[in-house]
């Protein structure tokens, strides 16, 4: 009974430990009053924080709902008015039908691929620029301005190495809600962690971390960033996916400027206090993406990112 006795209580202090770094995620990333003194004392981040939520707020969520709620209703009217008043029942249904479709499906789609899927690719580029103006007069108002950065041309092979991983990550997030029973949570779970590199990586980034170190990082202190990211990952649960994309490129400056005034924590107290990878196994949360992002960098670059890095 002894050992196993050990084995419980073994069990029951790595499940303190886990979450108790899990919590310490979730306070650091609601310490949104923080943030506030970057905005009252840095011009440039309170410019690009509002061009943020001018762009990804009123226009790319904004145009959204009034698809919904003014523009298509608004349609449904027109289109109403122009039937026939003295055709038949079954000629009224069918024109009911025919512009119920039109509007519905024809409309919303062309409204999609010619407003809402440009503005977010745009925003995409333009928030990109933003976020880093963002990193830099945070990063100088917190930290020491002399750090470490990475070279222009590892950086160039680097973001494109980033992008085939995060596909790739996107794919495992899709296969793992397949499975039975938890799939669904599961793929929540990755939600939260991709929010928390989404956050921290601009940091990172400034510090000089290559990439694998980054990911390295991230899975070492897995139940951190989990804590890290669950906010907005609950929070965007409850949307469609396009208002769920617009409302992380809307709060990635506040979750940005939070990334870089935090720091996992390590657990215990006093001198008995030891950093979470000593306590916590790691967890290959990238291993698909990166043998993904692998395979696409072998096929169009001729090398992998061991080569690279």
């Amino acid at each position: 009974r002894l050992p196993a006795a050990k084995a419980a209580h073994a069990m029951m202090q790595y499940v303190r430990t886990m979450l108790g770094a899990f919590g310490w995620g979730v306070y650091d990333s609601l310490q949104i009053h923080r943030t506030v003194i970057f905005l009252v004392i840095s011009s440039r981040i309170r410019r690009n924080t509002l061009m943020c939520v001018f762009l990804n707020g009123l226009i790319f969520i904004g145009s959204y709902y009034m698809l919904d709620f003014v523009v298509l209703p608004l349609l449904r009217l027109i289109i109403t008015f122009d039937l026939d008043p003295n055709a038949g029942e079954d000629e009224k249904l069918m024109g009911e039908e025919t512009s119920r479709f039109l509007v519905d499906t024809v409309f919303s789609w062309l409204y999609h691929i010619f407003w809402l899927w440009p503005i977010y690719g745009l925003g995409f580029i333009i928030n990109s620029i933003w976020y880093q103006g963002i990193v830099d007069a945070t990063y100088d108002l917190v930290h020491d301005k002399n750090i470490g950065r990475v070279a222009k041309m590892d950086f160039v092979v680097e973001k494109f190495y980033y992008a085939f991983l995060t596909v790739g990550f996107y794919i495992q997030m899709y296969l793992v809600t397949f499975i039975p029973i938890v799939g669904d949570f599961i793929g929540f779970v990755h939600f939260c962690w991709l929010y928390s590199l989404y956050s921290f990586d601009y940091k990172w980034e400034k510090q000089g971390r290559k990439l694998t170190e980054r990911l390295q990082y991230l899975e070492r202190r897995w139940p951190y960033f989990l804590g890290f990211g669950f906010p907005l990952a609950a929070l965007s649960a409850y949307f469609p996916w396009i208002v769920h994309q617009g409302l992380i490129a809307l709060t990635a400056p506040v979750f940005i400027m939070l990334a870089i005034m935090a720091e996992p924590v390590k657990i215990g107290d006093g001198p008995n206090a030891q950093p979470q990878e000593n306590l916590v196994l790691r967890l290959p949360i990238y291993w698909f993406p990166r043998k993904c992002a692998d395979y696409a960098a072998v096929c169009c670059c001729g090398k992998s990112s061991d080569q690279q890095h």
